[in-house]
């Protein structure tokens, strides 16, 4: 036998793969300390943000140091949450992640199914059946204690409903045609119409933004020609009205939520072939135009608050139209860009939120000579709103 077989390896001595391995590990922790080192520098160097355009949100400032903070934990968790949103080149971090996610069969992202097409379509959440219970009861009410006036409601679906074929295989989607089902069982006085089946017939046209979780205007000029009968509008033409893009680079609320940006939206006013002419007022501002849009949202990450620059606690719309007729609309977002296909049938049209309306809505209806209600929501905020029950009960 080779006698050189038989003399034991020398424990300290390290083979080939065991120095490759240690130098391996040498050079990644020298990289992570390189890019800690720049990542500080940076910070140190980069003025901190306070605004993220692509995630639509105010960025964690660096917390105030007191004795308090210190001693009850308050200090650190806020020093993290402003080094997570510091963080040199973060947006661009955020789309990699999502990259390397999908790239792994992720098809959810910050509570947004990534669809096919290139929509972002957002999970609706859980609806507050109490509270809901409670606005449709004391809607019903509103229309007992006014009962010469026309009351409509509205509650359209959201994308995941309508265009339910581009969710991911298997994604669970809340069936929002029952929860409308449900909705208009629970009205009587209050007429409810159900666009659902107008938008499903348009679905392949571009009713859903893509990257926001608002209709388009060409969605929401679909809903109103089926609601003019329950509105007692008379019928409306396709040639009624012309379109004008004003942005094709928009990035909505779920391309912010996602972290995607793949995709961009075009917005779209709509001009209805008229002689009426109108003014807005804002109430909480006192500011009186001419013009339902905002052209300077445009050059702001939210292209879609060209529609009266966002949503307002009461905003007044008086025109020329000489009908008769006074419009007094409960909405939320979803309504800001129907108004364009509604002013030319009324009077006046006063727009309340009631998330931001504190006053007294009897006296709204006694000074505007209300002849019409109509309650506009998406189904998604009105099976969550806890405002419109107060609104509607308020003592007159």
């Amino acid at each position: 036998m080779d006698e050189k077989q038989n003399i034991p390896r020398n424990p300290r001595r390290r083979t080939p793969f065991q120095i490759n391995r240690r130098l391996q590990g040498q050079l990644l922790s020298w990289l992570l300390v390189l890019t800690m080192i720049l990542g500080i520098g940076t910070g140190i160097l980069v003025k901190d943000r306070e605004f993220s355009d692509s995630e639509n949100r105010m960025l964690s400032q660096f917390p105030e140091i007191t004795f308090s903070s210190l001693f009850d934990g308050s200090f650190l968790t806020g020093l993290g949450d402003y080094t997570a949103d510091q963080f040199p080149g973060r947006d661009a971090w955020i789309s990699l992640n999502l990259k390397m996610n999908q790239l792994l069969g992720q098809k959810e992202a910050g509570g947004v199914y990534l669809c096919d097409d290139g929509y972002l379509i957002q999970i609706p959440g859980e609806p507050n059946r109490v509270q809901a219970e409670r606005n449709l009861a004391a809607a019903e009410a509103f229309a007992e204690k006014y009962p010469d006036l026309n009351m409509v409601m509205t509650v359209a679906p959201n994308a995941v409903t309508v265009l339910s074929n581009l969710l991911p295989a298997n994604a669970p989607a809340r069936d929002q045609r029952a929860d409308l089902q449900w909705i208009r069982e629970r009205l009587d006085k209050v007429r409810f119409c159900d666009v659902t089946d107008a938008l499903l017939a348009h679905k392949d046209e571009g009713v859903y933004y893509k990257t926001d979780h608002h209709w388009t205007s060409l969605g929401a000029k679909y809903a109103f020609h089926a609601m003019t009968e329950e509105l007692k509008i008379q019928a409306v033409k396709e040639e009624d009205y012309t379109a004008y893009p004003v942005s094709n680079t928009f990035e909505g609320t779920l391309s912010s939520k996602s972290g995607s940006h793949a995709s961009k939206d075009t917005v779209e006013i709509y001009i209805p072939h008229t002689n009426i002419d109108y003014y807005v007022t804002y109430a909480d501002t006192g500011e009186n135009v001419s013009s339902l849009y905002r052209r300077s949202a445009l050059n702001q990450k939210d292209h879609y608050t060209v529609f009266f620059g966002g949503n307002h606690s009461r905003v007044d719309i008086t025109t020329t139209a000489d009908t008769g007729r006074c419009l007094l609309l409960f909405k939320d977002s979803y309504a800001n860009c129907m108004v364009q296909f509604l002013y030319p049938y009324y009077d006046h049209i006063t727009m309340i939120d009631p998330r931001y309306y504190y006053d007294n809505i009897d006296l709204v209806v006694k000074s505007e000579s209300i002849t019409d209600v109509l309650f506009l929501y998406n189904a998604d905020t009105f099976l969550s709103d806890t405002s419109l029950a107060d609104v509607l009960l308020s003592e007159g």
